[in-house]
């Protein structure tokens, strides 16, 4: 099996000038884990996975587990002040970089041991 394989075509993409919940809705609308991020010249500068979202450090760096963020300083305002401070971040802001890419015929093998190593 081979990257061609595997991959939708044609791929679905983000601008990096995009919110977080805009990439959450298309996300969520295309039934997609993860999505290439392009600049404002459609070239790839990045990628946003499912992982990217909720109680991360890219939102909240003292929430460094979910205990920390159930701790006494969680009251509802605050957790919904987080929510929206997390929601109109840019995807640049949270994105994964630098892109690591592959060639269509990369086998899945190779790319299992590059996520691995990467």
């Amino acid at each position: 099996m081979q990257a061609k394989d595997l991959m939708t075509a044609p791929a679905i993409t983000i601008n990096d000038e995009a919110t977080v919940e805009d990439a959450a809705k298309l996300l969520l609308d295309r039934n997609l884990s993860c999505l290439p991020v392009v600049d404002g010249q459609g070239r790839l500068v990045g990628m946003l996975t499912h992982s990217d979202f909720g109680l991360h450090h890219k939102f909240m760096p003292l929430a460094g587990s979910l205990y920390t963020l159930m701790d006494s300083w969680a009251s509802p305002d605050h957790l919904e002040a987080a929510l929206q401070e997390a929601k109109s971040k840019t995807v640049r802001e949270v994105m994964n970089q630098p892109v690591t890419t592959v060639e269509e015929d990369t086998s899945v093998a190779e790319m299992a041991q590059l996520m691995a190593t990467r």
